[in-house]
Formats: structure tokens, C-alpha cells, sequence
């Protein structure tokens, strides 16, 4: 099964428990790879407060040229 699958209920689990323990996601990196790389994930880790630190997905679209500009950090990444 594809990670991707899971990310909407993970994503809902981690805002649970960052609230349970008084924790707040703004601002926060999320690391993942490129397998989760779509905009409705993207606009969920974005509605959580979080940026998505995601390489491109080549196989998605290599030249892509709408939208926001992806933000990745590799040295965070790794």
C-alpha cells in the first residue's frame, strides 16, 4: 500500500496529539518523500500550519511551472 494512502489520517493523529500535549505544528517541517508529493497533501500539511519539506516527484511532473513554489531543504530532509 502507498504511504500516501495513510497521510490524511496521519496527519488528523499527529494534530490530535500535538493538541493533546499542548503542542502547536506552525511552522513546523514535515519530512517525506516524494511518493506523497500532490497538491491536496500539500494543502493539508499547509491547513495544519506545517510546511511540507517534499523533494519533486519527477515522475509526477519535471517541468512543473504553476503554483506555489515548492520549498524543499535537503539538509533538513536528511
Amino acid at each position: 500500500m502507498n504511504g500516501a494512502v495513510l497521510l490524511p489520517e496521519g496527519l488528523q493523529a499527529l494534530k490530535r496529539v500535538a493538541k493533546t500535549g499542548g503542542l502547536t505544528l506552525t511552522g513546523a517541517y514535515l519530512n517525506l518523500d516524494a511518493g506523497v508529493e500532490s497538491t491536496h497533501h500539500r494543502t493539508g500539511m499547509f491547513n495544519a500550519g506545517m510546511i511540507p519539506n517534499l523533494p519533486d516527484n519527477l515522475a509526477i511532473d519535471s517541468t512543473r511551472s504553476e503554483g506555489r513554489k515548492r520549498v524543499f531543504n535537503d539538509a533538513i530532509h536528511d
